[in-house]
């Protein structure tokens, strides 16, 4: 092989190096903005509620607010959705608000999952993830604890127990 094949060889093979490491750059700045910490603003977004109203969580500033990620599916979203009802219905009228979003179901099952559970707060469907996405949420459930000023003051992964539920909306009222 000539020494110039060589440098041909090496200089492609920095190139492409170099562009990996651009695209991967480029890639980490486009995506950190996307991914929620706490302390940071809730980041706004608007979706439809099953009863066909839009919803948007900016309409909700100065309150308390719990986001909380399931599916009719979770068997952890089963056992703690009664908790969360139980706790929307005793500090609802403190400013405390409950934003629930089922992951892209068929209506009618979200609807049915609704009426078994007695839920009265807004229940809203991520049909195309992008809230779920822009809250970097995989597994589900998974809860958002927003305060007054609307900052995520507390972010949980699976089920939520009774006495936490409290002691974390204790926290954000």
């Amino acid at each position: 092989m000539s020494n110039k094949k060589k440098r041909l060889i090496t200089r492609t093979i920095i190139l492409v190096v170099l562009l990996g490491v651009v695209g991967f750059t480029l890639y980490q700045n486009l995506h950190k903005d996307k991914k929620v910490a706490i302390g940071d603003k809730a980041p706004n977004f608007k979706l439809e509620t099953l009863d066909g109203e839009t919803f948007r969580l900016k309409d909700l500033e100065g309150k308390a607010v719990l986001i909380n990620f399931w599916g009719t599916w979770c068997e952890p979203c089963k056992r703690e959705m009664p908790l969360i009802q139980k706790a929307y219905e005793k500090y609802h009228k403190q400013g405390f608000e409950v934003v629930s979003i089922d992951q892209k179901e068929a209506k009618f099952i979200v609807n049915k999952f609704i009426k078994q559970y007695g839920l009265t707060f807004p229940v809203m469907q991520d049909k195309d993830s992008k809230v779920n996405n822009m809250y970097n949420v995989y597994n589900l459930p998974a809860s958002f604890f927003v305060n007054r000023e609307g900052k995520v003051v507390r972010m949980e992964e699976g089920e939520m127990k009774k006495k936490d539920l409290e002691k974390w909306i204790h926290e954000i009222l």
